[in-house]
């Protein structure tokens, strides 16, 4: 049986004087898989992330979670600008692993080769990088606390379609190199479909379908889904 490495039971969060927000959702994340939320932009992904990830405080329900690592959609925002990466890495140990840190430097050299970056970025500021090498700094930031499980939210979004598969590709090598649990958020639908291997669809803060991709991509249950998964659908959806 797989080890579960999160699991959320009947959690709700409202926006405060809002209709927004996610509604009664379950889910479960198990050692080594990648699981998918989709759903269209503003359905209530990012926000039951923020909630699993206690960036959010829940209304209800229960979040049963290991030591989680959390990359975000906006790597230039996340990252301090007036401090060079080698100082962000530091002081990531510094702060979830302060046992480790008379041991950094080799901890640092050690990501970087993960994340597929040479120790010249160490020099420079978040600014002076291109956006696929400050969202490799992320995932190395996200990392250092060794996480079992990784919260991916929108990671490639931002990025051009060149860029994008390259930090697909890293990803799932970190899925298959470390037996890493992801989690992973995202409106496009293409790119759930190549990595994720089960995924939760999101509707106005609710489950509405649930399955291994394949199943879910070939059969679809619902009308929502089955809408959201045409592709005269998603050219409406700026996939």
């Amino acid at each position: 049986m797989s080890e579960k490495v999160c699991e959320v039971k009947n959690l709700t969060y409202m926006y405060p004087k809002s209709d927004k927000g996610v509604k009664n959702v379950s889910l479960y994340v198990n050692k080594g898989s990648i699981v998918g939320l989709l759903g269209e932009s503003g359905c209530g992904k990012s926000t039951l992330a923020k909630c699993i990830s206690s960036q959010l405080k829940a209304d209800s329900g229960e979040i049963i979670c290991q030591k989680i690592g959390y990359v975000f959609q906006d790597n230039y925002a996340s990252l301090n600008p007036s401090k060079k990466v080698g100082w962000l890495l530091k002081e990531t140990i510094r702060y979830s692993n302060p046992a480790e840190f008379e041991n950094s430097d080799e901890i640092i050299k050690s990501i970087l080769e993960d994340v597929e970056l040479d120790s010249t970025v160490l020099e420079h500021l978040p600014n002076e990088l291109s956006g696929g090498q400050r969202q490799r700094i992320g995932i190395a930031m996200a990392l250092l606390s060794n996480p079992d499980i990784l919260i991916a939210d929108e990671p490639v979004s931002a990025l051009d379609v060149t860029v994008q598969k390259q930090v697909i590709k890293l990803i799932k090598k970190l899925n298959e190199s470390k037996n890493l649990a992801i989690l992973f958020i995202s409106h496009d639908i293409k790119v759930v479909r190549e990595i994720c291997n089960y995924i939760y669809i999101i509707k106005d803060g609710e489950v509405v379908e649930e399955g291994d991709s394949e199943d879910l991509f070939t059969h679809p249950s619902t009308e929502y889904t089955k809408n959201l998964l045409d592709s005269s659908y998603l050219e409406n959806i700026n996939v």
